[in-house]
C-alpha cells in the first residue's frame, strides 16, 4: 500500500468514527431547554385558546345567528385540551428526547397455547368411522379363535 492509499484510508476512518460518534450524540438528546418548554407548555395552548376566543368573537359580531361568547367553552376548553395533548405527546417521546413515540400503556402480550389431544379412530373398509370402542377388543379375539 502506498502512502496516498494510507493516508485515504485514515482519513476515511477518522470519518466514520466522527459519523459514528456523531450519531451516538444524536440519538441521546439533552432535553429541552426553559424557553422552548415555556413556549410549548403555555405559549402554544395560549394561543390556541386565543383563537378559540377570537373565532367566537368574530361569529358572534359577523354570524347570521350571534351566539354570546362564553369564556370556558371559546378559551379554556380549547387551552386545556392543547395542555393534556402536549403532555401525553412529551410523556410519549421522553420529554421530547426522541421521535419515536412510545405506547402510554403496553399490553401484555398474548400466546395462545394451543391443546393437542390424541385418540385413535376406527374406520371399517368403506371409510366409515367406528365409534363403538368394544369393537376393536372383539375383533381380536375372533382373529384368534381363527388362526386355531
Amino acid at each position: 500500500m502506498s502512502t496516498k492509499d494510507q493516508a485515504a484510508f485514515k482519513k476515511l476512518s477518522e470519518e466514520e468514527q466522527q459519523l459514528r460518534e456523531d450519531a451516538k450524540t444524536a440519538g441521546r438528546s439533552s432535553g429541552m431547554t426553559v424557553a422552548s418548554r415555556l413556549v410549548l407548555f403555555f405559549v402554544f395552548p395560549l394561543c390556541v385558546g386565543s383563537t378559540g376566543l377570537l373565532a367566537s368573537h368574530l361569529q358572534y359580531k359577523f354570524g347570521k345567528d350571534p351566539v354570546p361568547m362564553n369564556f370556558d367553552r371559546d378559551f379554556v376548553y380549547p387551552f386545556l385540551i392543547t395542555v393534556v395533548l402536549v403532555v401525553v405527546v412529551s410523556i410519549q417521546t421522553g420529554n421530547f428526547s426522541s421521535y419515536n413515540a412510545k405506547p402510554l400503556v403496553s399490553w401484555p402480550k398474548i400466546v395462545k397455547k394451543q391443546k393437542i389431544t390424541r385418540k385413535t379412530v376406527i374406520v371399517d373398509d368403506d371409510g366409515n368411522v367406528i365409534e363403538d370402542e368394544d369393537i376393536l377388543k372383539n375383533l381380536k379375539p375372533a382373529k384368534d379363535k381363527k388362526d386355531d
